[in-house]
């Protein structure tokens, strides 16, 4: 996993790199809604924690879904 892409990612969006993202900030790195990616974090294909009220993505599993990680259940297409 290259999280340096996800940090590079990050910066061209003006975010600071973090080790873990909110939900709305990763969706803006993967270029994806934030609904999709909430759904995602909901039926287990992403993992993500909560802290408080709020759900954050690690940058390890963000860039696991750049190199080809798919969101969509199987069979559903869909795949980053």
């Amino acid at each position: 996993m290259n999280v340096g892409v996800v940090h590079e990612t990050a910066r061209a969006i003006g975010v600071r790199p973090q080790a873990a993202y909110s939900v709305r900030t990763a969706a803006r790195i993967l270029g994806i809604g934030k609904k999709t990616l909430y759904q995602a974090v909901h039926s287990g294909k992403v993992r993500a924690l909560k802290v408080g009220r709020v759900l954050y993505v690690p940058a390890t599993e963000l860039a696991r879904l750049l190199e080809g990680g798919e969101l969509a259940p199987a069979g559903r297409g869909g795949g980053l």
